[in-house]
């Protein structure tokens, strides 16, 4: 993967470039032993680059907190999986000990995911704590959302809206590319969100009914399937 390229073509400020390898030593005292298994068995060697820091001092843009959520910067990582399933995993032994919201693309070496989440603050500590967990497909090429992601677009209040815009920006590309629906999407009315829960469920079924031995509970399984089908194809039509 091009780190710079990537930074380029989405815009971000050339100030907020860092583009360089973090060093797993500075995060290993913070990890517990569950954490640090995480990390070793999934992360490739010198697999951690940091790309880019978002903050007030080299984009102008406003720092925001309040009694629940704190944005002071916004940290950049791209990082190199042995397998692309352990993202989330990972992403939640970094969010734990980071005291700042993450971006991270995650990469096999073919496939990529976007991971982010929203957060509230720990008020015993300095770090935060994750509400909601946004997991872009692996399956959408990284040179679409290179194409559509861009920071020029999102909205530049304060670092919170900077987030959330992104999130909501990864979100949209997903939604076009997969269920070519074009329209925006926020985090409080989240159509991704609705159409991912009735493939998880449909997929659930179908599988059920794969291995359903009694014809009567096979069909009744293919029915529930067909009736979730008829709700997403019908949620689809309604928004293209």
């Amino acid at each position: 993967m091009n780190e710079e390229q990537l930074v380029k073509s989405i815009q971000l400020p050339k100030s907020t470039y860092v583009l360089r390898t973090f060093p797993y030593n500075k995060m290993e005292p913070q990890l517990s032993a569950g954490q640090k298994k995480i990390v070793s068995e999934n992360i490739v060697s010198r697999g951690i680059r940091i790309l880019t820091i978002i903050s007030p001092n080299n984009t102008n843009i406003a720092k925001y907190e309040d009694e629940t959520v704190r944005y002071e910067e916004i940290h950049f990582y791209c990082v190199q999986l042995k397998n692309l399933k352990k993202a989330v995993d990972v992403y939640k032994v970094f969010a734990q000990i980071m005291p700042y919201p993450l971006v991270i693309l995650f990469t096999d070496g073919e496939k990529t995911s976007w991971v982010m989440a929203t957060h509230t603050k720990q008020q015993q500590t300095h770090l935060l704590s994750i509400d909601e967990i946004y997991v872009i497909d692996e399956m959408i090429p990284p040179e679409e959302v290179e194409k559509h992601l861009r920071f020029t677009e999102m909205e530049n209040i304060n670092l919170k809206f900077i987030y959330y815009s992104w999130i909501e920006q990864l979100l949209q590309i997903e939604l076009k590319l997969k269920y070519g629906i074009t329209r925006k999407v926020t985090l409080n009315n989240n159509i991704l969100k609705q159409l991912k829960e009735l493939d998880r469920q449909i997929e659930y079924l179908v599988g059920q009914a794969k291995r359903e031995k009694q014809m009567n509970k096979r069909i009744a399984l293919q029915v529930e399937a067909n009736k979730l089908k008829g709700t997403k194809q019908v949620l689809i039509e309604k928004e293209q």
